[in-house]
């Protein structure tokens, strides 16, 4: 079963974080995220690495065979 990540509430949380970040940064360029939005991209980005992951064995697979 693949997880989609591209999905409408993933760009909400994008646009949030690009907003909050560029809106509350400082003079030593520190910026306020919510904690919530920040584990949504990361969760995210892991999902996206493991899938990356399993294509690349599954491409190793496929060139060990021949």
């Amino acid at each position: 079963m693949s997880i989609t990540t591209d999905t409408y509430a993933m760009r909400e949380t994008l646009e949030r974080l690009n907003k909050d970040a560029t809106n509350t940064i400082d003079n030593s360029d520190n910026c306020t995220v919510k904690l919530s939005d920040l584990s949504t991209l990361l969760a995210a980005y892991k999902i996206e690495l493991n899938k990356g992951n399993h294509l690349r064995k599954l491409l190793d697979q496929d060139t060990n065979a021949q």
